[in-house]
């Protein structure tokens, strides 16, 4: 339930003094509409972070779909934006559910990876204006196999998801247990309801 220091981006409202606070913890597919879905319901059109500030710390987490195979290169980036640009963080993540079809199996299945990359890029550029170095994203050449510069984080959060048994998107924790009950389809009224029985 807590974040790594190095993770503290990903609270998705400022701390608070009140220790007794619940935790929603959001595991998110960016290529997934479901997820998608949730996010801009809890998020971006109820804010409801903000609204339950005082009583419930939110979390974003990342829920990285293997049959999705531009999901890792995805998150890789948000996983950068995190690193370089923490207070635009939610505005970019915002942006590429926004245009998540884009990145959609098939409008990729013919690019290669640093293609990808790109395209990702440009979208994170035209939306936000953040501006990141592609060469982050490229292989490393040291070593064989040795993934690209944002690897360790993407193994951190993969494993992170995995031992605590998260195997669709979206996933939603509260207080360190699944709640399986809810759902990417809820409204903004239900889900004040759900948060207000958690005071």
């Amino acid at each position: 339930m807590s974040l790594l220091p190095k993770y503290a981006a990903y609270a998705l409202n400022s701390s608070s003094n009140n220790s007794n606070r619940h935790t929603v913890e959001l595991y998110l597919d960016l290529v997934c509409p479901f997820s998608a879905r949730l996010w801009s319901t809890v998020v971006v059109d109820n804010k409801l972070p903000e609204k339950f500030q005082s009583q419930i710390q939110f979390i974003f987490r990342h829920q990285i779909q293997p049959w999705h195979i531009q999901s890792t290169l995805v998150h890789t980036v948000i996983m950068a934006v995190a690193r370089e640009y923490p207070a635009q963080l939610f505005d970019a993540i915002t942006a590429l559910f926004k245009r998540q079809r884009e990145l959609f199996d098939e409008h990729i299945e013919d690019k290669s990876q640093v293609e990808i990359y790109q395209k990702i890029l440009s979208i994170l550029q035209e939306e936000t204006q953040i501006q990141l170095d592609l060469e982050q994203f490229r292989i490393k050449r040291t070593e064989a196999n040795a993934g690209n510069a944002l690897t360790t984080d993407v193994k951190y959060h993969i494993k992170y998801a995995r031992k605590h048994a998260v195997h669709v998107s979206p996933t939603v924790f509260i207080d360190g247990l699944e709640d399986s009950e809810i759902s990417s389809s809820w409204t903004n009224e239900q889900w004040t309801k759900y948060l207000e029985k958690l005071q």
